[in-house]
């Protein structure tokens, strides 16, 4: 994966649509991220920092989904959406995010504009 600068870059020079259809992407591959914090089949955590830690991130992504959609989100906050996603310092959430990310961004985005 490129830098978090460069994803950042990347994402604010994508048409408008794209963005959009990224961060939508990427909202919902947050979600089944935030799975891994409580035991399947009950309302138990097992990870509440991390589900925290999730749904800080899931904040973020869905501002700037909605500062996208009113036209007014700066190319700073989206670079600050990158790095909540992107720098986690917790190995086993970082796979997550960083898969999250990746698959966001492989699912959601036309090829040529890889």
């Amino acid at each position: 994966m490129q830098t978090i600068s460069d994803e950042a870059t990347w994402i604010n020079e994508l048409p408008l649509e794209c963005q959009l259809r990224f961060l939508a992407r990427l909202s919902f591959n947050l979600t089944v991220a935030g799975r891994n914090s409580y035991e399947v089949g009950t309302n138990e955590l097992t990870h509440p920092s991390e589900l925290r830690r999730v749904n800080e991130i899931q904040h973020r992504v869905t501002a700037c989904l909605s500062q996208l959609l009113n036209g007014d989100c700066s190319d700073g906050f989206v670079a600050s959406m990158a790095n909540l996603v992107l720098a986690s310092q917790d190995v086993e959430l970082n796979s997550l995010l960083q898969y999250s990310w990746a698959e966001a961004k492989n699912r959601s985005i036309p090829m040529a504009a890889h």
